[in-house]
């Protein structure tokens, strides 16, 4: 049994639809009801239960749920849920870092704390989706990028003090085309911008993430623990100089 968060859209989407081919058993959760429905309904392995990850009583329902399903154990825990909030660091306020804490760091964290025991048990993996703001500063990110740098650092204790039972990995996405992105690249000088940074010369898109996630919950990468794994088109491999037929176009 598998527990992915944030599952209603984007990333965490695809995550449940990629595992649900493959034959997996996954509790989905998000503040979605109706979206979390659907999925359910159109993957018989999926069973959708919706909360609120900043909610700890809704993180232990969530788990209890999927332990019960799974027999006391789980094979997998996917901490996808996230939110993005750009904002100048002189104008944060304590509101906007609680918030954004909240959902992408204290939520893996309290998923993780209940469902140890039932991931032990199963000897299972856990995948944290953190974000290439995780690894290198953004301006005007510098709220999310605490976030995203906690959960990645959250992860690579964890593999140290759990290794032997579970494994622990973060998986980091660059520019993906999901709905948090479309409301950043609504302007089309942004987008353009966004692009030349990448020398894929293209954004991602939520299967190809979660076809590294559903890797990192197989057997296939047994031996990969507490690693951090990039999925960017190549967008922090280095400084990239666009060449000067993308910056006139």
């Amino acid at each position: 049994m598998i527990i992915v968060t944030g599952a209603t859209h984007g990333i965490g989407r695809a995550c449940v639809e990629t595992l649900a081919a493959a034959g997996r058993q996954v509790v989905a959760t998000g503040r979605d009801a109706v979206a979390g429905a659907e999925l359910a309904e159109a993957n018989a392995t999926v069973v959708f239960v919706p909360g609120d990850v900043t909610e700890e009583n809704d993180c232990r329902k969530v788990v209890e749920y999927a332990l019960e399903l799974g027999g006391g154990s789980l094979s997998g825990l996917v901490n996808n849920a996230g939110m993005s909030k750009r904002i100048s660091f002189s104008e944060a306020t304590q509101a906007d870092w609680d918030e954004v804490l909240a959902v992408n760091a204290r939520s893996a964290f309290l998923f993780t704390r209940h469902a140890l025991a039932g991931l032990r048990k199963g000897r299972g993996s856990v995948v944290n989706i953190a974000s290439i703001a995780g690894k290198t500063g953004e301006e005007g990110l510098a709220v999310y990028c605490a976030s995203k740098a906690a959960v990645i650092g959250m992860t690579e204790a964890l593999a140290l003090e759990f290794g032997e039972e579970v494994r622990f990995n973060a998986v980091c996405p660059g520019q993906i085309a999901t709905r948090m992105m479309n409301k950043i690249i609504a302007d089309p000088l942004r987008k353009k911008q966004l692009e030349l940074r990448i020398p894929a010369n293209r954004f991602g898109t939520p299967e190809e993430v979660a076809d590294v996630v559903a890797w990192l919950l197989s057997d296939h990468s047994s031996y990969v623990n507490g690693t951090v794994i990039t999925v960017d088109g190549g967008e922090t491999a280095g400084l990239r100089t666009p060449r000067i037929a993308e910056v006139t176009n």
